[in-house]
């Protein structure tokens, strides 16, 4: 089944998924408190810190609550999957979170797009459309992952009126990529609409949500202290910087069209936008450009980087060079993340009787 041939059945996550896995589709108002996970750039398997930081992840679950995950992309490494049979299902996702029973919300990343080297050039997309099918194969025991389309929205809980908050997952690596997917499909004006109908998508779900918090999680962030930077400048400053490689680079590659995007879907009405891309933690202060909306980079899942240049952006909170993620509580009218950091799957800080404590926790009040 064709991932973008039901576009408009599946981008409406609410009600679709499975109602013993997310509590129903009952009316009334919503819970006051929802807790769930941020983690991104996942996808290594054995072969990174993915297990040892989904051990940690299942200790603040057990402290602390969990009802759900938002996954930031880049969810298998080095070159996504070929079928929704494909092996790293069970080891880049089943295997380390099994332990966890709630469900993960997958957004797409540019290594889940890529194409034949492992650079993330973010040029084959036809390979995310099998992450969005596994969605609804037999393979998806529980139905645990959850990408209905490429880009959807969904609401916690699940409930049919007053929702206490709203989700989109934002596409980014068509607008991003560093290298033209070739493909009919993924180019030219046919990719362009692809953009503007996810755009109008987004902003229209905003503007109609009734939720009492709404957010953004994408790959690619907006701002960032990483090496990739901030959107609109992207790669500048890296070594060797991907954007300027003769014939082989996109026009996107910097993200100034993502950069606009943002600006025009998410900004001033999302609360926080979350997103990965970057190796490390980031807790980044709201810019004039983007109103009220806090941004969350949570790219350490199973990678982990320095910080390239942590003046680029104010920041509440930033950690590299090191594995970890964030757990969220929305409180009423109070935000509250913290972030988790580990090594060797055992949190860096531990109380006295050895829970996790967070590296740093901040709260803030919903803005209008």
């Amino acid at each position: 089944m064709g991932a973008r041939s039901t576009a408009a059945l599946r981008r409406v996550a609410s009600c679709l998924l499975p109602l013993a896995l997310l509590g129903g589709c009952s009316d009334g108002e919503a819970p006051q408190v929802v807790r769930f996970l941020v983690v991104g750039d996942t996808g290594t398997g054995p072969d990174g810190f993915q297990y040892d930081v989904a051990r940690v992840m299942e200790q603040v679950c057990a402290q602390r609550g969990c009802d759900f995950a938002l996954v930031t992309g880049d969810n298998i490494y080095e070159r996504g999957v070929t079928s929704v049979t494909d092996s790293q299902f069970e080891t880049a996702f089943r295997t380390p979170y099994a332990n966890l029973n709630i469900p993960f919300f997958v957004t797409l990343g540019n290594h889940d797009n890529t194409g034949n080297t492992a650079a993330g050039d973010g040029s084959n997309n036809g390979r995310g459309d099998f992450q969005v099918d596994y969605t609804y194969s037999p393979g998806n025991v529980g139905r645990k992952w959850n990408m209905p389309d490429r880009y959807f929205g969904f609401t916690w809980p699940q409930t049919a009126t007053l929702p206490m908050a709203d989700f989109v997952s934002i596409d980014a690596s068509p607008i991003t990529h560093y290298v033209n997917d070739t493909s009919r499909q993924w180019s030219g004006d046919t990719v362009a609409t692809y953009i503007a109908d996810q755009q109008a998508f987004i902003a229209d779900r905003f503007r109609s949500s009734q939720a009492r918090w709404k957010f953004a999680f994408a790959h690619h962030p907006y701002l960032s202290n990483g090496e990739h930077g901030n959107a609109g400048s992207f790669e500048q400053g890296t070594q060797p910087d991907v954007c300027t490689i003769p014939l082989l680079v996109s026009a996107t590659c910097r993200g100034a069209e993502y950069k606009a995007f943002v600006e025009a879907a998410v900004c001033n009405e999302a609360d926080v936008m979350f997103s990965g891309h970057d190796h490390e933690l980031y807790w980044l202060q709201p810019t004039g450009a983007c109103g009220k909306t806090e941004f969350i980079v949570s790219g350490a899942g199973s990678k982990t980087r320095v910080i390239q240049a942590p003046d680029r952006n104010p920041a509440y909170f930033q950690v590299g060079d090191i594995p970890g993620f964030f757990w969220v509580e929305l409180n009423g009218d109070t935000f509250t993340g913290a972030a988790y950091t580990e090594t060797n799957g055992i949190s860096t800080r531990v109380d006295t009787g050895g829970r996790p404590l967070p590296v740093f926790e901040r709260s803030f009040r919903r803005r209008e």
